[in-house]
């Protein structure tokens, strides 16, 4: 049996998550964007401890009414060469 590894990730919400919230992500590194015009975006990346980890940020996100946009396992280097704005 091959027991996958831990991968790195890129979670896109619309909306901004309350700080009092932002200990429960699991040390994934939180961006927001906010543009005139268009609703505030929260980017959640890093690299979840397990499956495990990574379902519970997105039952947290979930809980908290946060529209989901994106969710995405990205190499290493894409975390490079989108840094956080």
């Amino acid at each position: 049996m091959q027991v996958a590894q831990a991968a790195n990730y890129r979670i896109v919400v619309e909306g901004v998550l309350d700080p009092v919230w932002l200990e429960c992500f699991g040390g994934l590194e939180i961006t927001e964007e906010r543009q005139p015009g268009r609703p505030a975006i929260t980017r959640l990346e890093g690299r979840p401890t397990d499956e495990a980890a990574l379902q519970g940020v997105l039952d947290t996100l979930f809980m908290l009414g946060m529209r989901l946009i994106l969710v995405e396992r990205i190499e290493p280097c894409a975390m490079m060469m989108h840094p956080a704005r």
